[in-house]
């Protein structure tokens, strides 16, 4: 319907009629191989390839009553996936002698979402939400909002970070991981 309606304004306007074939456009040989190319591992624009599992230990303190409490350590572990600049991944942390726990060591287990941004001296800023469950008597809800920032060392990672969690924790951490 369009095309007649193109062509009779043009016929009354008396200008010739456009040619409205459709064309398929020619494509380069240069065009051509780079849409072969999606089976070929995602590079940077400085050549890095991109690792998509990253595997993280974890350890620090946690200060209880927002710091003014008694501090506890902790250790954990992360696995997660890593997207173009956000990680999704499972953690696992164990805090020693937490208020209310009924037990030594408290375990918690949290999903985690973590978006980083590339800051211009080549280290990475983090943010992360966790959303998980805890179990200091019997099995709560657990939180965690974090601060971060990641050091790239090629395929391996030093990393620190300031969380927020449930009980009033502040925890300070440090971790090592590596990427595959």
């Amino acid at each position: 319907m369009l095309p007649t309606l193109v062509l009779l304004a043009s016929l009354a306007a008396g200008a010739p009629p456009p040619d409205l074939t459709l064309r398929r456009p020619e494509l380069s040989p240069r065009a051509l191989h780079q849409e072969d190319d999606y089976d070929e591992p995602q590079e940077d624009e400085e050549g890095r390839r991109h690792r998509h599992l990253l595997v993280s230990a974890w350890g620090g303190e946690a200060f209880a009553r927002g710091g003014s409490g008694r501090a506890s350590s902790f250790y954990g572990g992360e696995v997660a996936w890593a997207f173009s600049e956000l990680d999704v991944g499972l953690a696992a942390s164990w805090y020693r002698s937490l208020r209310d726990a009924s037990r030594a060591w408290t375990p918690v287990l949290l999903t985690r979402v973590t978006q980083r941004f590339a800051t211009r001296h080549g280290f990475e800023a983090a943010f992360s939400l966790g959303f998980g469950a805890g179990h200091p008597a019997g099995w709560i809800g657990w939180y965690q909002v974090a601060l971060g920032i990641r050091v790239p060392l090629g395929p391996a990672f030093l990393g620190g970070e300031i969380a927020f969690e449930q009980y009033d924790i502040i925890r300070l951490g440090g971790g090592l991981g590596v990427a595959f």
